[in-house]
C-alpha cells in the first residue's frame, strides 16, 4: 500500500514538473516575441525618417494584433469609453448607421430608422468603398466609426455600392444628434381583425419596460395578435435582449454562450413572471436584423411562440467582453463567446432563417425605407408641428390611413408586413373553426 502511495506522488510530483516546464518554455516563447516587438520600436525610434510617439507605435501594434482575431475584437481609448455609454443611453452624433466588416469590406448592417442615413436610402449590406473620396479597404471599425461621427450639421459623403448593383452611388449626408427610442409605432394595424403591430428598432436598458407598455396598451384595445417587428434592428444590450424574450416565453432556455473557457458558457432561462398570454405573434426579420434581435427571434422560433417572417438576418452572434486596462483609462473588446439559440443552433455568420421568406427587391427595399422614415418621423414629431407640415406638404391628416392595407390593385408600402397581417387573419379563422 506504501509503495503505491509512493508511485502516485512521484507521478503527480513529474506532472507537476512537465506542467511547470512547459508553462516555462510557453513563457520563453513569449517574452521572445515581446522582445522582437521591442526591437522593432527601438529601430523605428532610431532611424525612421521622423520623430515617432512610442505610445502611438505600440498602440498601432495592438490593434493590429486584433485585427488579426476578428472585426469586433478591439482596442479601446478613453474617448471610445465614452461612446459605449452614449450608443446604450440611446443617444450620439452621427450618420445612423451601424456598420461592420464582411469579407474584408466594410458592409452596412442596418441604417437605424428615421436618421439621415434611413432617408437617403442607405441600406443594409450596401458596402461602404469611400467616406468622403478616401477608400475604405483595411479599414478597422473604430477607424470608420471616427470617420463617420462629427459635429451635428457637417456633411459627410459615403460611396456606396448596393447589393445587386453594377456601378456604386455617392450620397452625401448631413450629420445629426441621433436619437434612438427602442420602441416605436405601437398600434393596431388592422382594427377588424385586432392585430397589434410594434417596432424595436434597438436594445437599451428600457426597451423591455417600454414594449410591455406598449403592449398593454394595445391590449387594452382590444388586440388579439401581435406582429413585432424586429427589421433593422442592429442589436444592443444582451440583458435588454433576454427581457425582451422573456416576456413572451414561460420557461426554458432563452440564449446560451459558449467559449473556450468553461467561465465563458453560461445559459439564460425564462422566469416566467409577467410572461404574456398566449397570443397568435409573428415576428419580422431582414438582414438589418443583427446580434440582440437575433437572439430574441431565434429563442421565439424554437420556443415555437410565433413565426418569422422576412429574411434571413445578419449573423452576428458573437460575445464581446470589455476589459478594463490602465485602471480604466483604457479597454480591451475581446470577443469570447458565440450566441446560441435554444436549439443550439450558432447563430454567428450564419443568420437566422425565417419561417416564411418574403424577399424584396432592390426597389421594393426602398419604398419599404421611405415609408418606415415617414411613420418614424410623424411618431416623434411635436403635435403642432406635426400638423402643420402635414398640411404643408398635403399629406393626410390621419397619419392612421397609411397604416391600413393598400387597395388591391395596389401594391401595399409594406409588403412583409401585410403577408403577416393576413397570416394572422388566417390563423383567426382557422381557430374559430376549431371552436365552433
Amino acid at each position: 500500500m506504501r509503495t503505491k502511495s509512493v508511485v502516485v506522488v512521484l507521478a503527480l510530483a513529474l506532472v507537476l514538473t512537465l506542467t511547470s516546464y512547459v508553462g516555462r518554455a510557453q513563457q520563453k516563447d513569449l517574452y521572445t516575441e515581446f522582445e522582437l516587438l521591442s526591437r522593432i520600436v527601438q529601430e523605428v525610434q532610431d532611424k525612421y525618417v521622423d520623430d515617432v510617439d512610442k505610445r502611438k507605435l505600440f498602440e498601432g501594434a495592438i490593434k493590429g494584433m486584433l485585427a488579426e482575431l476578428d472585426p469586433y475584437s478591439q482596442y479601446i481609448t478613453r474617448e471610445m469609453l465614452e461612446e459605449f455609454k452614449i450608443d446604450t443611453e440611446g443617444q450620439f452624433g452621427g450618420l445612423g448607421i451601424e456598420i461592420g466588416v464582411r469579407d474584408g469590406i466594410l458592409t452596412v448592417i442596418t441604417p437605424i430608422i428615421g436618421t439621415p442615413a434611413f432617408r437617403a436610402g442607405v441600406m443594409a449590406g450596401d458596402r461602404i468603398l469611400k467616406i468622403d473620396g478616401k477608400p475604405t479597404e483595411g479599414i478597422t471599425l473604430k477607424d470608420a466609426v471616427g470617420k463617420l461621427r462629427g459635429k451635428p450639421g457637417d456633411k459627410v459623403t459615403l460611396t456606396v455600392l448596393h447589393e445587386g448593383a453594377q456601378s456604386p452611388e455617392e450620397i452625401t449626408l448631413a450629420r445629426e444628434i441621433i436619437q434612438v427610442p427602442s420602441v416605436q409605432l405601437a398600434r393596431l394595424v388592422d382594427e377588424e381583425a385586432k392585430i397589434g403591430y410594434v417596432h424595436v428598432t434597438n436594445f437599451q436598458e428600457k426597451t423591455a419596460a417600454s414594449l410591455d407598455e406598449a403592449v398593454k396598451k394595445l391590449e387594452k384595445e382590444g388586440m388579439k395578435a401581435l406582429v413585432l417587428d424586429l427589421r433593422f434592428n442592429p442589436g444592443g444590450l444582451l440583458s435588454s435582449a433576454i427581457e425582451v424574450a422573456d416576456l413572451f416565453i414561460d420557461k426554458g432556455i432563452i440564449v446560451a454562450t459558449k467559449g473556450r473557457k468553461s467561465a465563458q458558457n453560461d445559459t439564460h432561462d425564462a422566469k416566467g413572471k409577467g410572461t404574456y398570454r398566449n397570443f397568435p405573434m409573428v415576428v419580422l426579420i431582414n438582414k438589418g436584423s443583427a446580434s440582440a434581435s437575433e437572439i430574441v427571434a431565434g429563442a421565439i422560433r424554437d420556443h415555437k411562440r410565433g413565426l418569422l417572417l422576412g429574411e434571413k438576418t445578419w449573423g452576428k452572434g458573437s460575445v464581446q467582453s470589455v476589459i478594463q486596462l490602465e485602471g480604466g483609462k483604457s479597454a480591451l473588446k475581446l470577443t469570447t463567446a458565440k450566441y446560441y439559440t435554444p436549439s443550439g443552433e450558432c447563430i454567428h455568420e450564419k443568420g437566422i432563417q425565417p419561417d416564411i421568406e418574403v424577399k424584396l427587391t432592390t426597389t421594393q427595399m426602398k419604398s419599404l425605407g421611405e415609408y418606415m422614415s415617414r411613420l418614424h418621423v410623424d411618431e416623434n414629431r411635436p403635435p403642432k408641428d406635426n400638423r402643420k407640415n402635414s398640411e404643408s406638404k398635403g399629406e393626410s391628416k390621419d397619419a392612421a390611413k397609411r397604416d391600413k392595407p393598400e387597395a388591391a390593385d395596389k401594391e401595399p408600402a409594406d409588403v412583409q408586413l401585410q403577408r403577416a397581417v393576413d397570416m394572422l387573419k388566417a390563423v383567426q379563422v382557422y381557430q374559430k373553426l376549431q371552436s365552433s
